[in-house]
């Protein structure tokens, strides 16, 4: 197969291009996540596999809970562990930093086209964080009643 030399992608303006600092680079480098925020951005799901795994295991010790108190009680001691609370804590942040990220994608991709509209993209975000903190609240009452 012969490969075509493409001038319409970046890859190969850069490759071509032998200059440093070049505008297409200045931008680029400009639009990149930083590393450190990259990484936590791919980390995100591993999280949510743990608090996945963790709600399952707590689930099964309650459905076991039936036929007596020693599986509720090794979840409890489960979650006392010193590595699990860190594991929950990571976690806990996790899902902080994704939901921020989301939250703050959210109005680009809705108002793709309005882009001068910046207050209805705050609306946006504030309403959605007005949901959040709203349905959390509801759920900390629901469980502490």
């Amino acid at each position: 197969m012969i490969k075509k030399n493409n001038d319409n992608y970046p890859a190969n303006k850069d490759l071509n291009n032998n200059n440093t600092g070049t505008q297409s680079e200045i931008t680029s480098l400009q639009t990149k996540q930083p590393l450190f925020l990259s990484i936590i951005d791919k980390l995100t799901p591993f999280s949510m596999i743990w608090v996945s795994l963790v709600l399952m295991y707590g689930v099964i010790c309650m459905y076991t809970n039936k036929m007596g108190q020693d599986e509720f009680y090794r979840f409890i001691f489960f979650l006392q562990s010193p590595v699990v609370v860190v594991l929950n804590c990571i976690a806990l942040l996790l899902a902080l930093f994704h939901s921020i990220n989301w939250f703050r994608l959210m109005p680009k991709i809705i108002f793709k086209q309005n882009i001068h509209k910046k207050k209805q993209g705050y609306l946006l975000i504030i309403g959605l964080w007005g949901v959040t903190i709203l349905l959390s609240y509801c759920l900390v009452l629901l469980i502490i009643k």
